[in-house]
């Protein structure tokens, strides 16, 4: 019984972890700092990990698809990354 209720811990904190950076990844390439392309790349390995893990970082790659569309389909452009360049 304290097995599966220790799975069913490391299952919830797994969704949440994946859920906090599909946000962040989402953020950060709309404010610019990461570019299309590293997005694209990084939700697409979350995407591959599982059918539950697909459908939530749809949202998040429709998003950065439109982003690549905005910036020309320029995918390396990250506009706000300089304003964090020393």
């Amino acid at each position: 019984m304290q097995e599966n209720s220790n799975q069913k811990e490391v299952e919830r904190r797994s969704l949440a972890v994946e859920s906090a950076l599909i946000l962040l990844i989402g953020d950060l390439a709309t404010r610019g700092i990461v570019s299309a392309e590293e997005a694209e790349n990084v939700l697409a390995t979350i995407a591959g990990s599982s059918a539950l893990s697909s459908a939530h970082a749809s949202g998040a790659r429709t998003l950065v698809k439109q982003l690549r569309r905005l910036r020309r389909n320029d995918g390396l452009s990250a506009p706000g990354a300089s304003s964090f360049k020393a």
